[in-house]
């Protein structure tokens, strides 16, 4: 994958906001089926797997970005 460098900011900010959003739904009194939105959420941390496999490929990039990485 190659992920423009000026990208990586906004991408990480992306998922790690889709995490806290879709915590904070399957939580709330809101969602009857708590069920998609773990699916989805799995979905998301696969991405972010992904993200991160990819991003340590360079190294100057990785040093920058591994601590969004592991939240």
């Amino acid at each position: 994958m190659e992920i423009e460098k000026s990208w990586i900011p906004t991408l990480l900010c992306i998922i790690n906001d889709s995490v806290k959003y879709n915590d904070m739904l399957r939580n709330s009194d809101t969602v009857n089926d708590q069920g998609d939105i773990e699916e989805w959420m799995l979905q998301i941390f696969h991405f972010k797997q992904y993200v991160r496999d990819n991003l340590k490929n360079d190294e100057e990039i990785w040093e920058k970005v591994k601590k969004y990485l592991d939240e």
